[in-house]
């Protein structure tokens, strides 16, 4: 059995995933602004231990996305390979953005990142989600029903 929490972004949780070294977010997570970070994570929780976390944001106009993705996942020189990114979101409304979603190593394997994506599509049943994707991760996203944005490392769902 699993529960997510949503928890204060704050600095005490910073310290905390910046103690963590067995995922891919965390140290990043841990030395963000604070003007950076969401005002909450998602903690999922298993047993009443950590297992893993998901950033999300929740976003009014394509702008938003746009400008953050600018910022942290598109060099200047690269913005022409994401024209369909900016094809697809720039006339979007009020829709989430999964910056990251992070299981444990000791923890990875028994389904809590599925968990929190059906968590979430139930939260936001009505919602397109996006999220930027890694290569090593893009199979988790498909079984996810996610899909590929274009030919971008961008997916979305619904």
């Amino acid at each position: 059995m699993f529960t997510i929490i949503a928890k204060p972004f704050d600095k005490e949780m910073q310290n905390t995933l910046g103690e963590i070294t067995t995922t891919y977010h965390a140290s990043e997570l841990s030395q963000k602004d604070q003007s950076e970070l969401p005002e909450n994570i998602y903690v999922i929780e298993a047993e009443e231990a950590m297992v893993g976390y998901g950033v999300i944001w929740e976003y009014a106009s394509g702008k938003q996305l746009i400008e953050k993705a600018e910022k942290d996942y598109f060099s200047d020189d690269e913005k022409y390979l994401e024209k369909d990114f900016y094809i697809d979101i720039k006339n979007k409304k009020d829709f989430v953005f999964i910056e990251a979603l992070d299981v444990l190593k000791e923890y990875e394997g028994k389904g809590h990142a599925a968990s929190f994506i059906n968590w979430l599509k139930a939260k936001y049943p009505k919602k397109r989600m996006y999220v930027y994707t890694l290569d090593k991760s893009r199979n988790f996203w498909f079984k996810q029903d996610f899909e590929v944005l274009g030919t971008t490392a961008w997916m979305t769902y619904n």
